[in-house]
C-alpha cells in the first residue's frame, strides 16, 4: 500500500521501478485494475501517473487498447539527464553570482550533511535539499515547474546510480559543492552539468548491466557537454532566470 502524499507520483514510481528491475518490459500491457488493487489506490491517481509516464516516454497509451510499456533506449535516458543538467545549471550560476549569505548558509548545511551521510536515503534527502534551495532562490516559477517535471525517470534512475555506487555519486556532489565555494559562476555551471551527466552515465551503465537498456545507443540529441556549458553560462545570468 502506498503512503505518500502525492499518490500519482508514487504510482508512477512503482511502474518505473518495475521497468528498471525487469519486471515490466517493452510491449507489456499494464493491468490497471491489478495495479490499483495491489497498491490500494483508485483509478484517478493511476490515470495521472500514466500521463506523467507517457510524457517521460515510458508508457504508450493506445486508443481503446490500454497502456503499454514503451521501448526505452540509452538516448532517452541521456536526453532526460541532458535537459535536467541544463535546467539545473541556470540557477546555479545566479546563486554563485549573488552570493546571498542566507541562501549560502542553507546550501552549506545541506551539502555538508550530504557529504557526511552514511546511507543512500540520507544522502539523497540532503542532496535534493541542496538542489531545491538553488532552484527556489534563483529560479522563477517557470523554471521550478520545469524542474519538477523531471520527477520520474531521471529521479528514479539517479537513485539507482546512488544505490549502485554511493561513493561515485558523493564524489560528483563534492566536486559541484567545491565549485560553488570557489565563487566562480562558470565553474559552478560546469560542475553542475558534469555532476548530472555523470549520474546519468552511471545509471546507463547499471541499466545496461541489468539488461533493461540495449548495448546500442541509438539516435540522440546532437548536443555536447560544451554546448550545455555554453548555454548555462550565457542564459544563467543575474535576473535572467528569476
Amino acid at each position: 500500500m502506498l503512503e505518500r502524499a502525492n499518490t500519482s507520483q508514487a504510482v508512477a514510481d512503482v511502474v518505473i521501478q518495475r521497468i528498471i528491475s525487469g519486471e515490466l518490459a517493452a510491449g507489456d500491457r499494464i493491468d490497471l485494475e491489478a495495479l490499483g488493487k495491489s497498491l490500494g489506490v483508485s483509478r484517478s491517481p493511476i490515470r495521472e501517473a500514466l500521463i506523467q509516464l507517457e510524457r517521460d516516454g515510458m508508457v504508450e497509451m493506445r486508443y481503446h487498447r490500454g497502456a503499454f510499456i514503451a521501448e526505452i533506449g540509452v538516448a532517452d535516458v541521456r536526453e532526460g539527464f541532458s535537459l535536467y543538467a541544463l535546467l539545473s545549471a541556470l540557477p546555479a550560476r545566479t546563486v554563485v553570482t549573488r552570493r546571498d549569505p542566507e541562501v549560502w548558509a542553507q546550501l552549506a548545511e545541506a551539502a555538508e550533511a550530504a557529504l557526511a551521510a552514511g546511507t543512500v536515503d540520507d544522502f539523497e534527502r540532503h542532496a535534493q535539499r541542496f538542489r531545491r534551495t538553488i532552484a527556489r532562490s534563483a529560479g522563477g516559477p517557470h523554471l521550478r515547474s520545469l524542474l519538477r517535471t523531471f520527477n520520474g525517470l531521471v529521479r528514479v534512475t539517479s537513485r539507482l546510480s546512488m544505490e549502485d555506487d554511493l561513493e561515485h555519486e558523493r564524489a560528483l556532489f563534492r566536486a559541484e559543492y567545491d565549485a560553488f565555494r570557489d565563487d566562480t559562476p562558470a565553474a559552478a555551471v560546469a560542475a553542475t552539468v558534469r555532476h548530472v551527466l555523470g549520474t546519468g552515465e552511471h545509471a546507463v551503465r547499471v541499466l545496461r548491466r541489468r539488461g533493461v537498456l540495449p548495448d546500442s545507443d541509438g539516435p540522440a540529441l546532437d548536443v555536447t557537454v560544451e554546448d550545455l556549458l555554453t548555454v548555462g553560462n550565457l542564459v544563467g545570468r543575474e535576473g535572467d532566470v528569476s
